[in-house]
């Protein structure tokens, strides 16, 4: 804080009062004996019940079956080296690789990358005839592309280029695994410009397999997918501008290893639908995601191609795309609906394909939670139990179903809403209470219960939601640390509190924002107050009433929360703050020169800190006498 905002303030406040499999490749470089290596490892990898279904019983054969092999042995004394000297050892080696690269285990890239080194490095000594093939480096660009080590595509592009340098030539699946490392890279990129430079390598790859004439639908499909994983501002357009090419590519050469499939339109699909759902033009994207599922169903309803058919996952799509833009046009959650219908219809009439699953139901439930159309969301959640009861458990309703239709009503408010939140909080209590732990109460569900309750104006509702609090304070203290409450949570007890009737509102919001504070000393970030705090806290005192020692004590919890936020470095006033305590003084101060005095103050910290906009000044309007209100705003026009 500025000398300035430090003295302004004080002015102020003046006035008032791993596995062991494979372990020998990570070995040194000590010369072994000449065996058959990785034919070795493969035998070694065999688990114990195929071990045990091999015969040992050497009595079990024919007697005339042993005299018939010792024959053809002493007719033959060299046949036994032969077929060991015949054995490949790059088939071992290319199943141990395989292995490693599907077993998710977190080192399996490099390790796969230290056997491929040995065996190059036995091959090199004379030790085996064949060195390791295309088969080979395959699997282990594999492994990196589904593994947990940083920077798979670079290391993909340096083993592309060891093959070159050894004349190995990279074939489709090569350069198809290149781009699952990309697809890979995009998906946790967190910074713009590194999913613009995966986006462009991809691009520049498919262009190259183009050329090279070794391009399939695989291919086109994960460049689609990075795009739309990429989250770039253009990517569901330059994802359907790959996918008619693609279009335009099998209609001209009619070559069916690059014929689009369903997989190649729910991409695009998905690139519509993963706009952020706070973007204003969610809901224009939710339309171009529809339109791409309309064209699924014109393309194979036509016979032009019979892989192009639209399937849950195509539908579910569209509808999570509305769900996210309903936030923008109500109309989007009954789009949702409307195309959840659509699915029912064509389910009822035989196609399989396209039955609605959980997360169908749940995007329509999120719609409209979103929308505050909480009934039409509880609706749903009543056919899912119904659906659950007769027998579907793909539509067994979860937490967040539930977790949804509260939320819907914390939205809503009013009296009728907080009961039927309270009603379906406890209703999940008692469901998991029996053993169902697929609807265990959250955060998210506790302080959308909350919230309800605070703005249902209920009898005694903060009351309640402050239990609701403790409630979560006594499970996290007993090791369900998922379930401690968090500052938001906090918050929403608070803000109950100014929004309820109890004339001790101020009070017992500065009683939770002290716990907050004390606890947040003592190191636990996870309640600190947070700017919306503090805000709440003052609200509270702003919306106080009462005789005027209720109105006093209000009005110094109200400067008290309005001093400290200045005060803390992890916390910072916004232009709500100013607007609240303005509020405060208007509320619980008479009218006078003491008010239009310390009203002018407040406005000037609100300027010296850049906050006095329209809100603020409309504030000092409602709180300043008229000409002491225009002197002020005009000299700070």
């Amino acid at each position: 804080m500025t000398k300035f905002h430090h003295a302004a303030l004080l002015a102020l406040l003046a006035t008032s009062s791993p596995s062991n499999y494979c372990n020998g490749f990570s070995a040194s470089n000590q010369r072994r004996p000449k065996k058959d290596f990785s034919a070795q490892i493969v035998v070694k990898s065999v688990s114990p019940k195929v071990k045990n279904t091999l015969p040992t019983n050497k009595k079990s054969k024919n007697k005339q079956q042993q005299q018939q092999q010792q024959q053809r042995r002493r007719s033959n004394p060299n046949q036994r080296q032969n077929s060991i000297s015949q054995r490949d050892p790059i088939i071992s080696l290319n199943m141990n690789l395989d292995y490693l690269a599907k077993s998710g285990q977190r080192d399996a890239a490099i390790r796969a990358e230290e056997m491929l080194q040995r065996i190059e490095a036995l091959h090199d000594d004379g030790y085996y005839e064949k060195s390791p093939d295309v088969c080979s480096y395959n699997s282990v660009i594999n492994a990196y592309a589904h593994g947990k080590v940083s920077g798979a595509s670079g290391h993909a592009h340096r083993l592309m280029k060891r093959m070159e340098e050894k004349g190995i030539e990279a074939n489709s699946i090569t350069w198809n695994t290149l781009l699952r490392c990309l697809l890979k890279e995009v998906k946790e990129a967190r910074d713009k410009s590194v999913s613009e430079e995966k986006v462009e390598d991809a691009e520049s790859i498919i262009a190259n397999m183009e050329d090279l004439g070794i391009v399939n639908t695989i291919s086109y499909n994960t460049v689609i997918s990075i795009l739309s994983k990429s989250k770039l501002p253009d990517a569901a357009e330059k994802s359907e501008v790959w996918l008619n090419r693609m279009i335009d590519q099998f209609a001209k050469t009619g070559n069916e290893n690059i014929q689009p499939d369903t997989c190649s339109f729910n991409s695009v699909i998905h690139a519509y639908a993963n706009t952020n759902r706070f973007s204003a033009g969610a809901p224009q994207r939710a339309k171009m995601a529809e339109r791409v599922v309309k064209r699924m169903e014109k393309v194979f309803q036509s016979g032009e191609n019979d892989q192009v058919k639209p399937d849950v996952v195509s539908y579910s799509a569209v509808i999570n795309a509305y769900a996210k833009a309903a936030e923008f046009d109500k109309d989007c959650a009954t789009k949702a609906m409307d195309i959840l219908k659509h699915m029912v219809k064509m389910y009822e009439g035989g196609d399989k394909d396209v039955k609605p699953n959980k997360r169908t139901y749940t995007s329509v439930i999120n719609a409209f939670a979103r929308t505050g159309e909480a009934e039409a969301a509880d609706d749903l959640l009543t056919q899912m139990k119904e659906y659950y009861a007769l027998g579907d458990t793909s539509l067994k309703p979860d937490t967040v179903c539930y977790s949804s239709v509260i939320d819907g009503y914390a939205k809503v408010g009013g009296e009728e809403a907080g009961f039927r939140a309270e009603e379906l909080l406890h209703e999940m209590e008692n469901l998991y209470n029996q053993g169902d732990s697929d609807v265990k109460p959250n955060t998210r569900t506790y302080r959308s219960a909350i919230t309800a309750l605070g703005k249902s104006r209920q009898p005694r509702a903060a009351e309640k939601a402050e239990q609701i609090l403790e409630e979560m304070e006594y499970m996290g203290s007993f090791g369900a640390h998922d379930l401690a409450p968090n500052t938001i949570c906090y918050n929403a007890v608070i803000d109950a509190y100014a929004r309820g009737r109890s004339m001790e509102k101020a009070y017992r919001a500065e009683l939770l924002l002290e716990k907050m504070l004390e606890e947040s000393a003592k190191g636990n970030t996870l309640i600190r107050p947070d700017t919306i705090t503090f805000n709440s806290v003052i609200n509270a005192a702003a919306r106080s009433f009462g005789d005027s020692i209720v109105r006093r004590e209000a009005y110094l919890i109200g400067l008290g929360a309005f001093k400290k936020i200045h005060e803390y470095e992890y916390c910072k006033p916004s232009s709500i703050t100013y607007v609240l305590f303005l509020n405060v003084l208007k509320n619980l101060v008479e009218e006078g020169d003491a008010r239009d005095n310390m009203a002018e103050r407040t406005f000037q910290l609100s300027v010296s800190f850049g906050l006095a906009n329209g809100k603020v000044r409309e504030q000092v309007r409602k709180t300043c006498s008229p000409l002491v209100a225009e002197r002020i705003l005009s000299s700070n026009n």
